[in-house]
């Protein structure tokens, strides 16, 4: 083993230069935890307020002098900017004393200690200024200028700068290592190779993550439903790191499998170790140890026996041959820890008979990657919209990119993010989570204009044509109702399209595309569309290029299966008055079901009667959480955070199955209906204003079919926790409803009913340009709890006007009924959990007020007076 040889840094300064001595800290840190422990060598840091253990009886300065020689300090390092310092019994100041002092030692000795001496130029505070000390500070300057070298620096990070710089050149100095500049360089060289490869690694269709995201390491395989547990068995990455040992690290793709290898391998080489990646793609089982070895020679210029660890990445358990290369790395390597980084893309592995013969001895230990929380989703989209100055508010940005990771039913992972933040940007002004079908146009386009053609003399493909040919893929795949293909039958069926329809393409390019850039997967012969979303889009298309296949979605009701589709469709144009037209029609068709079925009165209504009747109490404490000044912040973001965790489901990306619904269940088609109706119609900007108008009503009449079936189902959902009807099941949160009382909690969860329906549905209608439709809707609706409904989505996303039509609704309401209440509770939950922009946070705030003020002063309209007196 080698020796390891310790320095000591005696650190001394003025009063004035506490920022200087904390970075004395930092770069001897860092220095320790990299080069340093490639040239065997250690520093440790000695400063008086950390050292030296108080006493009284004696001088100050003299008890810190008998710790300071007893410490027998390598190293002095004296900073001065514009204080001198207090005098003692030998000198000038303690900084001067302590400076004599090493001067002394360095006369018994030249070799010790190393003297480092820095002056600070730095801008002067006149209300702080003291002439008398800087005039002595020059002084001092004079002296030392006739004693040596000194370092001027401008700022903290000059400072830094050339205390590291100096530090460095010491440990080429005094390191045991042969050759050790050259070992610097080396050191250097492989650190910035290492940086390159990791910075390779983050990037999206071409642009890196602005921001690296520490990974969430599970111990268990149970992926919990919310990120807000996701911490529950998280190891740190850093523990790994520091004592490697064999590990199965599993997630799918594009989880950053790759780039936690490389980031762990760059980690790894700042501590002194030396950890081997090598891809499993790009080898082969019998080359694999030979390849290993080529790595370690090219790359870290080091004998095997200097390796801390082997990171085997891209494997994937189901392909042919992988169990025996693992095995290989194994056997050529017996005594070095291995971490594989397994891809899974599905809950069944497929192996060779070969691969069952194989038989590993070695245990690894599976670790898993999960998903990001909406925290580091945020610190994403903060630094991108930072890099690239985004003008648009960061919470705004926040929620398009969390919208569209869940609607596109796409992992929360820094890549995706990025995808679509990048595209986002791309779109520019226009850029809205609603029309998602220009995002993904955007998304093909980019991963067309920067794949690298195959040779020189190749040429790109058309996009369009592409587009056009993964259609036709994409309907034949839909109608036989399989949606995994051979290599054979995609460039079949695909070359079938070409010739009918004259187009040259290239099929083993256009697959190579796919595959490289996570479109399609490969899982043993078979190949598949990672991200259902893909196959919609395509589908989409291909509905708008032939009528004869848009007839047969709409006479199968096939949006019904894939409400996506339909989005997609109406996104090419928005203008496809057909599609809204056949959505009307089979939406009458499906309620007169529905009505026949579940046979609900059309008036139950029981939120009528129900009143407004708080104690004092729960008053006051209104009225204490809206004095409280949230005017510009709301909530901290990390409780925002932490609740839309609460209510987001991590699970439903890792099924990305294509499934059809049973007609049968005509409650779960109504709703499915909805969905696809509202996203039709959203999208639908150019279609006349009377058929808007008109699929607008049917949709907001279906709303109440579900409004009546969960007034019915209320106390048995309250009582069980979960209740099923005709293929739709609704499940109650045990922490929103964690009541005792039965009685209560029946009431409770019936007092639910109008927030849920319209958190069902609302991101499927709305959009900014929807907002006067909506608007009109809500005031002429006369159904009280639908146009209670429509009030409640106002409030949620705030079009131009809400304001208005909100007040005018409380000015409406009973004093006492539970509509006033609800919409007072509904504001409050926007103030605190959703509103960041200061001019929605104060109308909120002002119109929660109001509601007080009218329940409490028994007046119709409040004056500001009124409002006034709620604190």
């Amino acid at each position: 083993m080698d020796t390891r040889n310790f320095y000591k840094c005696f650190i001394s300064s003025p009063g004035d230069c506490s920022e200087e001595r904390e970075i004395c800290e930092k770069v001897i840190n860092e220095i320790n935890n990299g080069l340093a422990k490639h040239l065997n060598v250690n520093f440790e840091t000695f400063m008086w307020e950390n050292n030296v253990l108080p006493d009284m009886g004696i001088n100050g300065q003299e008890i810190i002098d008998e710790h300071i020689t007893d410490s027998n300090y390598d190293i002095f390092i004296g900073i001065m900017k514009n204080r001198y310092g207090h005098p003692t019994k030998k000198a000038g100041s303690g900084t001067e004393h302590e400076f004599n002092d090493a001067l002394l030692r360095k006369e018994k000795d030249p070799q010790t200690p190393q003297i480092l001496f820095y002056f600070g130029k730095e801008l002067i505070d006149p209300d702080t200024f003291n002439p008398e000390q800087y005039n002595k500070v020059k002084e001092f300057k004079g002296r030392v200028r006739d004693l040596g070298i000194y370092t001027d620096f401008e700022g903290v990070n000059n400072f830094e700068e050339s205390l590291k710089s100096h530090l460095e050149l010491f440990i080429k100095k005094k390191s045991t290592v042969n050759n050790a500049e050259e070992k610097v360089d080396q050191v250097d060289h492989i650190l910035k190779r290492l940086e390159l490869d990791l910075e390779e690694s983050l990037k999206s269709y071409n642009e890196k993550s602005p921001i690296w995201i520490d990974p969430i390491i599970s111990l268990k395989k149970e992926i919990p439903d919310s990120p807000l547990k996701n911490g529950d068995s998280k190891i740190d990455v850093e523990s790994i790191i520091e004592s490697p040992y064999n590990i199965i690290i599993k997630a799918p793709s594009e989880f950053g499998l790759t780039s936690l290898a490389h980031y762990m391998k760059l980690e790894a080489w700042k501590i002194g170790k030396s950890f081997i990646y090598i891809d499993s793609k790009k080898t082969k089982k019998h080359k694999i140890v030979k390849d290993i070895y080529h790595q370690i020679q090219n790359y870290f210029l080091e004998d095997s026996k200097n390796i801390d660890c082997i990171l085997l990445d891209s494997v994937c358990l189901e392909e042919n041959g992988i169990m025996q290369m693992i095995k290989n790395v194994c056997d050529g390597f017996e005594d070095i820890p291995i971490i594989i980084f397994n891809t899974i893309d599905n809950n069944f592995f497929l192996k060779s008979d070969e691969d069952d013969k194989v038989e590993i001895k070695r245990q690894f230990k599976p670790l898993y990657l999960l998903p990001l929380p909406q925290n580091d989703v945020r610190k994403i989209v903060v630094n991108y919209s930072r890099l690239k100055s985004l003008e648009e508010d960061d919470d705004i940005i926040l929620g398009k990119v969390t919208k569209d990771l869940e609607i596109l039913n796409l992992h929360r992972t820094p890549k995706n993010c990025i995808s679509i933040l990048r595209a986002s940007s791309k779109i520019g002004s226009e850029y809205s989570p609603i029309n998602r079908t220009k995002l993904l146009d955007t998304i093909l386009n980019t991963i067309f204009d920067e794949y690298e053609i195959p040779t020189y003399h190749d040429k790109k493909p058309d996009v369009k044509d592409c587009s056009f040919v993964l259609g036709y893929l994409c309907e034949s795949l839909l109608i036989r109702n399989n949606f995994e293909f051979s290599e054979d039958y995609f460039k079949t069926e695909l070359r079938k399209i070409c010739n009918e329809n004259y187009i040259e393409l290239d099929l083993e390019y256009l697959l190579n595309v796919l595959v490289d850039n996570s479109i399609i997967g490969r899982n043993f012969n078979l190949y598949y569309f990672k991200n259902s979303y893909w196959v919609f889009y395509f589908i989409a298309h291909r509905m708008n290029m032939s009528k004869e296949f848009l007839q047969y979605i709409y006479n199968n009701k096939k949006y019904i299966d894939y409400p996506e589709i339909i989005e997609f469709y109406t996104g090419i144009d928005r203008n496809k008055a057909d599609a809204l037209e056949v959505l009307n029609r089979d939406l009458d068709e499906t309620l007169l079901s529905v009505k026949n079925k579940v046979q609900i009165p059309d008036n139950i209504n029981p939120f009528k009667s129900i009143s407004w009747e708080p104690d004092r109490e729960t008053i006051e404490k209104e009225e204490a959480k809206i004095s409280k000044n949230v005017i510009s912040s709301g909530l901290p973001d990390e409780v925002k955070d932490k609740y839309d965790d609460k209510h987001y489901n991590q699970i439903r990306p890792y099924n990305q199955v294509i499934n059809s619904v049973i007609r049968d269940y005509s409650f779960l088609v109504l709703m499915r209906q909805i969905s696809a109706t509202s996203r039709a119609l959203r999208n639908s900007d150019f279609v006349s204003p009377k058929l808007k108008k008109e699929l607008l009503d049917k949709i907001i009449h279906s709303w109440n079919e579900i409004n009546k079936l969960l007034i019915v189902l209320s106390p048995l959902l309250a009582d069980k926790g979960d209740v099923a009807f005709e293929g739709a099941r609704f499940h109650l949160d045990e922490e929103d409803f964690d009541i005792s009382d039965p009685d209560l909690k029946r009431l409770a969860v019936l007092l639910a009913v109008p927030t849920n329906v319209v958190k069902f549905f609302k991101d499927d209608l709305f959009s900014n340009k929807m907002g006067p439709l909506l608007i009109d809707k809500a005031e002429n609706e006369t159904n009280s709890l639908l146009k209670h409904e429509l009030m409640i989505l106002l409030i949620s996303e705030k079009p131009q006007k809400w304001r208005e039509t909100i007040d005018a609704y409380i000015v409406s309401l009973d004093k006492n009924s539970f509509f006033l209440s609800d919409i007072q509770s509904v504001l409050n939950f926007n103030i605190n959990f959703k509103t960041t922009e200061v001019n929605a946070l104060q109308a909120l705030q002002y119109l929660s007020k109001k509601c007080i003020a009218k329940h409490l002063y028994n007046s119709n309209n409040p004056d500001m007076g009124l409002i006034k007196k709620i604190k």
